[in-house]
């Protein structure tokens, strides 16, 4: 059972619409909803640089950088940020944290703690589609993928999402053919070969993907995924 749902969230790319989306999946899950606002400590260092500078990706103006400036940014978006939740959480049983943590901080590995990897923009415009948006769960047979599915359902039938399952050539559902109703199956995809999956994900107007922790080599590859599958939001079940 998931008990508590971390938010990853990087600062350049926080939409209240979509922390409004995240929380009503912890609701759903009856997960408490801990946000993290992720600290660059790269670019933190590069602050502390003299004369340094950056050019705002709007307006393409430059402006002094250093860690004053980033500080106050950060406590500015941190308030906005509380103010929000707090009024997406007004009225409900939902129940919320928000803290600042390094992007290089470890990850959790307990059996009860669900890591959720906020979406990052499209790089271009999508294409619109007739298909209705789905969400999908990666299954290897095992398992830590049957729990995978079993949340996956949980959240397609509260929210009315279709499910999309895709099934490596070690799951059962890949022989399989008497699907539960609502889920369709792909069974062409053999690892978490990015351009593999991007343009599959994207043809089913997927916007949430479930994988199972023990199915990422690395710990930290859920970002690298994440910044490979723009416009999706990764779910990593324990």
């Amino acid at each position: 059972m998931i008990r508590r749902l971390i938010l990853r969230l990087d600062p350049r790319y926080v939409e209240r619409s979509e922390l409004a989306i995240y929380a009503a999946l912890a609701r759903t899950l009856n997960a408490e909803l801990l946000a993290q606002l992720e600290e660059d400590e790269s670019l933190d260092e590069l602050a502390a640089l003299p004369f340094a500078t950056e050019i705002c990706r709007a307006g393409a103006i430059s402006r002094p950088l250093n860690r004053d400036s980033l500080h106050r940014r950060s406590e500015r978006l941190m308030r906005q940020l509380r103010t929000e939740l707090e009024e997406i959480a007004r009225g409900s049983t939902l129940h919320w944290q928000l803290i600042r943590t390094r992007r290089s901080a470890p990850l959790p590995t307990d059996p009860e703690t669900a890591l959720l990897r906020a979406a990052q923009p499209l790089r271009t415009a999508s294409v619109p589609s007739a298909l209705k948006p789905h969400m999908a769960v990666i299954h290897s047979g095992d398992d830590a993928s049957e729990r995978a599915l079993a949340y996956a359902r949980r959240i397609a039938d509260s929210d009315q999402i279709p499910l999309l399952l895709l099934a490596l050539p070690d799951s059962p559902w890949h022989r399989a053919h008497a699907l539960p109703e609502g889920v369709s199956v792909r069974t062409d995809l053999v690892g978490y070969d990015p351009a593999t999956l991007r343009p599959m994900l994207r043809a089913w107007q997927v916007e949430l993907i479930l994988i199972p922790a023990g199915t990422l080599a690395d710990p930290h590859d859920e970002e690298r995924l994440a910044r490979q599958l723009p416009g999706v939001a990764l779910l990593i079940t324990p």
